[in-house]
């Protein structure tokens, strides 16, 4: 199925409807398919074909999303590029991928210019919402063609998304993400169009991530109205779901976190809210407790990668509601640590470096297994070898399932300690850590040890106005874990590394922290 038959079909069952809201623009479905439309005739005539990609740099908007289904209408692969990324990383994506037309937004025009002789291919630049010398207008071009549909034809597993995901040892992956992937996911997970319901999502996070991807297309397919803003800011988030009466949104922990610590989160009324779904992230559990007990909505952790064509398990609404027996509400509350059960269209196991699965409660490798799998790294075969194999996707993640098929992380594969032979994963020692009363946040890393091979460090970001002493945090952690476990060395810092995401930068955090050093201040 072509993703861009969601828009087709949801104009045509709910053409009036509010598809898109950005700022001071709003538009109907109709009204969406018929810019689409413009946008699809006038790539056509700068020699856009089938097979060919389209890059994009700029924030979320309403022209960002219909962007993705001209290039779906044509077989196009939309390439939306992380906007953080370092310049060497930019001229690396648009090369590797052999982008032929380039939509920017006037955010972005100096650091364009600044690379424009070094990237190869491309033949058109066209920003969105400014007329700058050498490049096209978007409204300007889309006014001079008409609503034409231009029939193409399309393969399920044709690429229709090119997504690189963030390097941090090395330059970003590209995955391809087909048709037949994002199909599946979207109309395995949402209802289509009806003229009798009407959501109201709202994106929060970026378009270059698979969640913002998917949100895009899960709304037009359900026939809601997307909100879009354009950078998350938490007074923002809050005033337009009171405004709009949001109904469904994703957010990221970090944003999760700022929007219950904005000093005037009470006085909004988010009572339209339906489901809160979180993830991208390790979500930290006192963050998910305090969730738990503010937001009245259903609230959802979903867990998966760009590789998987977004989630892969989910812990639900009824998972977030702490009733029952004593022995129930603790096993709810320890669940919460969970990332839930895996959804019906994949397989999740936990496998041992020699690629045999694992029984309940031993820890190893998650992999997953589906039709919805990206079909690889583009232009890096070596790599795509690695990670699928015999069909099964190595995730690079650590964990274990536990009877009921809840699967807990614990760390990645190439985080992973090995201290005198033992394997220890950050991901458990940093959960203890964060259980601490005077701990704000907590991350794990390895360092060169002459007796062991490795020791553990752990880095730590105290509560505003706490102190604590590193014999403190030591002790705190040999009380819950086996004493291997627990770190010989502490650091102190004023704040961890993160990217856009909320995910601490371990690689970072090795460049500034991996000496084997006693206690430091930050």
């Amino acid at each position: 199925m072509n993703t861009a038959e969601f828009l087709t079909i949801s104009a045509s069952i709910v053409p009036d409807r509010e598809a898109l809201v950005c700022n001071s623009t709003r538009l109907t479905y109709l009204q969406v398919q018929e810019r689409v439309n413009r946008l699809v005739n006038a790539l056509t005539d700068l020699g856009v074909e089938h097979g060919q990609k389209v890059a994009i740099m700029a924030l979320n908007s309403h022209r960002y999303v219909e962007t993705y289904y001209a290039c779906a209408k044509l077989g196009a692969a939309f390439v939306p590029l992380n906007y953080r990324a370092k310049r060497e990383e930019l001229i690396y994506m648009v090369n590797n991928c052999e982008a032929s037309i380039f939509f920017v937004e006037d955010h972005y025009l100096e650091l364009i210019a600044s690379i424009r002789q070094e990237l190869r291919g491309i033949r058109h630049f066209i920003c969105y919402d400014a007329r700058p010398q050498g490049m096209q207008n978007y409204e300007d071009i889309i006014a001079r063609y008409e609503p034409e549909e231009v029939p193409v034809e399309v393969d399920d597993s044709d690429p229709t998304v090119l997504m690189y995901t963030s390097g941090t040892t090395a330059l970003p992956k590209g995955v391809v993400l087909t048709y037949l992937s994002l199909s599946i996911y979207v109309t395995n997970t949402v209802e289509p169009a009806n003229p009798e319901t009407h959501d109201v999502m709202m994106l929060s996070v970026p378009v270059y991530h698979v969640a913002g991807v998917t949100a895009i297309m899960s709304s037009i397919w359900g026939g809601r109205t997307l909100v879009i803003l354009p950078q998350f800011e938490p007074l923002a988030w809050l005033e337009t779901i009171q405004r709009e009466r949001v109904t469904h949104t994703f957010v990221v922990p970090t944003m999760l976190r700022r929007v219950m610590e904005e000093p005037d989160f009470a006085k909004y009324d988010l009572s339209s809210l339906k489901l809160l779904a979180y993830g991208a992230a390790p979500m930290p559990y006192e963050v998910i407790r305090k969730a738990v007990g503010v937001f009245k909505c259903g609230l959802m952790n979903a867990y998966g990668q760009t590789e998987s064509t977004s989630t892969i398990t989910y812990l639900g609404p009824e998972d977030h509601v702490i009733e029952g027996t004593e022995e129930e509400k603790q096993r709810k509350l320890e669940r919460l640590k969970s990332v839930g059960r895996p959804m019906e269209d994949v397989d999740i196991a936990i496998m041992d470096p020699q690629g045999n699965i694992l029984p309940f409660g031993r820890e190893g490798e998650i992999v997953a297994k589906g039709a919805r799998l990206m079909t690889g790294y583009w232009k890096r075969d070596e790599e795509t070898a690695n990670t699928l194999v015999d069909g099964w996707l190595h995730t690079g993640d650590i964990g274990w399932m536990d009877e009921d098929g809840y699967l807990f992380i614990t760390g990645r594969t190439k985080d992973l300690i090995i201290r005198g032979g033992e394997n220890i994963s950050p991901g458990e020692i940093e959960a203890v850590l964060q259980q601490h009363p005077k701990v704000e946040d907590a991350a794990v890393i390895g360092v060169p040890d002459e007796e062991w091979g490795e020791e553990v460090k752990a880095v730590v970001q105290l509560k505003p106005g706490e102190t604590a002493t590193a014999w403190e945090i030591i002790q705190y952690t040999k009380s819950c874990l086996a004493s291997f476990k627990a770190p010989k060395y502490v650091t102190f810092v004023d704040e961890l590394p993160r990217n856009y995401l909320g995910k601490v930068l371990k690689t970072d955090l090795r460049k500034l922290y991996g000496a084997s050093t006693p206690q430091a201040h930050g």
